[in-house]
């Protein structure tokens, strides 16, 4: 059984306010871009922004991501793309690294967040994006090619669809339907 990597490309806040568009992706099945949430108000905490929105909770359209996902790089506030890869959870190589992540930090991004493994740590840790990942493992991927967008994706269990906003924080992620007000 081969696993299929998906990739969505959000722009927004490492706190990651973001609206996901599909776009291209270079490999991988799907990749999506966002707009950013740019306040001038540091963003809420996502434990405060479940309690100030839990009848969203309740409803579906606010949804936690599994708390499976490993911190790396170094967690900054800021404006910019943030890379969402879905490697359908598989442990057998890593999706990305260390320069794929310099790349990002280079162009502006705030982070990456990866349903895979990652390798190049100490380079990861280095640059000035946030990236989650659910571990390290030093086994680089198979390059297929391949590439989908405009398709919803499930990220450990968790829907992610064209259009959601994304928000982070080291308590977890949450993805919300609409963007929420004052975050």
């Amino acid at each position: 059984m081969s696993s299929v990597f998906t990739f969505l490309d959000l722009q927004g806040h490492i706190n990651f306010g973001n609206r996901a568009h599909t776009i291209n992706s270079t490999f991988g099945s799907r990749t999506w871009s966002a707009e950013a949430n740019m306040g001038s108000s540091p963003p809420l905490a996502i434990a405060d922004i479940c309690d100030a929105y839990s009848h969203l909770l309740t409803n579906g359209e606010l949804r936690p991501l599994p708390p499976v996902f490993q911190i790396y790089g170094r967690n900054k506030e800021g404006h910019g793309r943030v890379l969402v890869v879905d490697g359908c959870g598989s442990l057998r190589s890593a999706i990305i690294g260390g320069n794929l992540a310099k790349r990002a930090q280079n162009n502006g991004w705030a982070g990456i967040v990866v349903y895979g493994c990652i390798r190049d740590v100490d380079d990861i840790n280095l640059c000035n994006i946030g990236v989650r990942a659910l571990n390290s493992y030093p086994v680089k991927p198979g390059k297929k090619g391949n590439g989908e967008k405009h398709i919803p994706v499930t990220i450990a269990g968790t829907r992610v669809c064209d259009g959601d906003w994304l928000y982070a924080d080291s308590d977890g992620i949450i993805v919300s339907s609409v963007e929420l007000a004052g975050v």
